[in-house]
This record gives structure tokens, sequence and C-alpha cells, in this order.
């Protein structure tokens, strides 16, 4: 009642290619593999040209993106230190400086950090004001001492 059948039987048959042999089968497909390849990389390049003269007119992405120009000031080797893939460079080495760069900028920090910097401001100079009177008392003291005891030995030596 039931046959057996083989899990191949219900499959397609592929038509085997009896004008090309195997090698020159594989090198046909490496051959269409390296055009796509470079069909891809010239499409890509275009691309990148297109957005590029795209946002020319942004100059302000200079700052921003690498490569497209940097920040030059003056001549020199120090011309070139200060661009932007070199910021870039240096956000990325020190994440904690973008960090409070970004928090100092953001507006309600910045209130808060200016409501709380006016007390801080006038009770730090209270306190740095009494601080200085207070070694200018004791340096005075001490200068007293100091007059007081040259008298006495002055006193004793007899002049």
């Amino acid at each position: 009642m039931s046959q057996t059948r083989s899990d191949t039987a219900f499959r397609n048959t592929r038509p085997q290619a009896k004008d090309l042999s195997a090698p020159h089968l594989r090198a046909l497909r490496k051959e269409l593999l390296l055009v796509r390849a470079d069909v891809e990389r010239m499409e890509f390049a275009q691309a990148t040209i297109e957005l590029r003269q795209a946002v020319k007119h942004f100059s302000w992405l200079k700052f921003i993106l690498p490569g497209f120009g940097g920040l030059r000031m003056g001549r020199g080797s120090k011309a070139n230190f200060l661009n932007a893939g070199s910021i870039g460079a240096l956000l990325k080495q020190y994440p904690f400086v973008s960090s409070v760069a970004s928090l100092l900028l953001a507006k309600p920090l910045r209130a808060t950090l200016a409501a709380g910097a006016k007390p801080a401001l006038k009770w730090g100079s209270l306190a740095l004001a009494g601080w200085e009177a207070y070694r200018i008392w004791k340096q005075i003291k001490k200068d007293s001492a100091a007059s007081a005891d040259s008298e006495e030995a002055a006193a004793d030596s007899g002049y």
C-alpha cells in the first residue's frame, strides 16, 4: 500500500549546464561579483559627491563633521591642530568634557547655576574678606608681640 519514496522525489531537477565546465562557471560568477562590487562602489562615490554638493552651503557642518574642512587659525603646524577631526578626537578621548559642556549649555541648568552662583559669590566673598581680616589681625598681633619683645630686650641691655 504505501510505497517509500526518497526525499528528492518531489524536488525540481535543474538542468545541468553542458556548455561550460565547473571552473568556467566559477570564473564567470567571480567576474559578475567583481563587476557588481565596482558598480556599487561607483554608486556610493556618486552619492557621496551629491551629498557634499547638497550641504556645501551649510558652513557650520565643518565644525561638526570631520572631512568637511576645519577651523584653521593662523599658519604653521598649529593651524592644523584645531579642526573638526581633532575636536572630535578630543571629545572621544575625554567624554567627560563633552558631558560637562552639554550640561553647561543646557538652559535649565544654566538658570540653576546662575541662581546658585549669586549667593555663593556673595557668601564666598564675605568669607574671603573675613579670612583676610583674620590674617591681618594675626599679623598685627605677631608684629606687636615682636616689637614688645625687642623693646624689653633693649631696656634690659641698657639702651
